[in-house]
């Protein structure tokens, strides 16, 4: 039976964890991922004999070590949680060690992208679930993952959609208080509405606006996990090979799938890409147009023939000089690595070196 040292501190801990959460989301952050991480560091310590009111060094440090099998990422999100943890301890009067930031991780990790056939594939595997007397996959996945791929929805908000968030008549989604807290409206696709219609009609006779859109069958939120684990079962089934947690393809890669695709058929109708970004970055409820760039990248890797149209529509934006030289190969400069030829609007200008850095001046 722990003592009653022992216990006081503990439950000074766990008052103060209560009390960190709800200024944590009184400022308007969720927390939940992060809840879990404090409620695992405070077993932790549990597990250690914490006799005063402070957390030391030796505890901390303990529990800050990189675990076997642990990416970089995850442990840097794990020390920054019991970092601000601590300082907030430090600043209620319940002396805490608090540990170096974490260095940010740069993640060079590429999502997978799917083919039009391998959604193709997808569709087909999640059609032809059996129908089930206690489960109803059957009916809700086909049109789940319809919904992720053809809103380009994260599969949260799709869970948490209630039936009054679903306009049938117009064809728009209501996504509300999705990723940082944002709201959006969505719009469908005349098929994915009709879709959607059918789901209704199946499962929702006689529902209340508040039950979720693709609920249970006992009227509970379905899991992300269970859907997570479903879609590499889907997966398995399409012949598309899952390569493990940490390379995917994931659920989520749905979502990038969309983007890459939506981007490459706003190509092909003649819309130029930086001005399909903004829409784009709208639409699937970015924070800034800069999160939405990088699938300009990826789709330009997936559909090289983009790069190629970018090149003939913009050539002659800037034409090539060589620094008064004939040709390119004649071009080059001492102390200074940059020795690709330049393409610059003006015809008179002077250049120099400074740090390793090509200033130019327009004379």
């Amino acid at each position: 039976m722990k003592d009653v040292e022992q216990t006081f501190p503990l439950e000074i801990l766990k008052s103060l964890h209560n009390s960190f959460l709800m200024q944590k989301r009184a400022l308007g952050y969720k927390y939940k991922a992060m809840e879990a991480s404090i409620k695992r560091f405070i077993r932790f310590v549990e597990s250690h004999e914490l006799k005063s009111l402070c957390l030391p060094q030796d505890i901390v440090a303990d529990y800050c070590i990189r675990r076997p099998g642990e990416t970089p990422k995850s442990h840097a999100n794990r020390c920054s949680d019991i970092r601000q943890f601590a300082v907030f301890l430090n600043a209620n009067g319940f002396e805490a060690y608090v540990p170096m930031a974490p260095r940010k991780v740069h993640s060079d990790f590429t999502p997978y992208i799917f083919t039009k056939d391998e959604m193709e594939r997808i569709f087909a595997a999640v059609d032809s679930i059996k129908p089930h007397s206690r489960y109803n996959c059957a009916e809700v996945y086909p049109v789940l993952f319809r919904m992720l791929y053809g809103c380009g929805l994260r599969i949260s908000e799709a869970l948490d959609l209630h039936i009054r968030d679903v306009d049938l008549k117009n064809g728009i989604l209501t996504v509300k208080n999705g990723k940082f807290n944002k709201s959006r409206l969505v719009a469908m696709s005349p098929s994915l509405t009709k879709v959607c219609s059918s789901l209704m009609d199946m499962i929702h006779i006689g529902a209340d606006g508040d039950d979720f859109f693709f609920e249970n069958r006992n009227g509970a939120k379905r899991s992300k996990c269970t859907v997570a684990q479903r879609f590499r079962e889907i997966l398995w089934e399409s012949g598309i090979p899952y390569r493990g947690k940490s390379f995917g393809p994931r659920l989520h890669d749905v979502r990038h799938s969309f983007c890459c695709h939506a981007l490459k058929k706003m190509s092909d109708s003649g819309i130029d890409m930086y001005c399909a970004l903004p829409v784009l970055s709208a639409y699937i409820g970015h924070s800034s147009i800069q999160a939405t760039e990088r699938y300009l990248r990826l789709t330009k890797e997936f559909y090289p023939d983009i790069t190629q149209k970018t090149r003939v529509t913009g050539s002659q934006v800037y034409p090539e000089v060589y620094l008064g030289r004939s040709s390119p190969e004649k071009f080059d400069l001492k102390h200074c690595h940059y020795k690709e030829k330049l393409r610059f609007p003006f015809k008179n200008f002077e250049y120099f070196a400074l740090d390793k850095t090509l200033i130019l001046l327009c004379l």
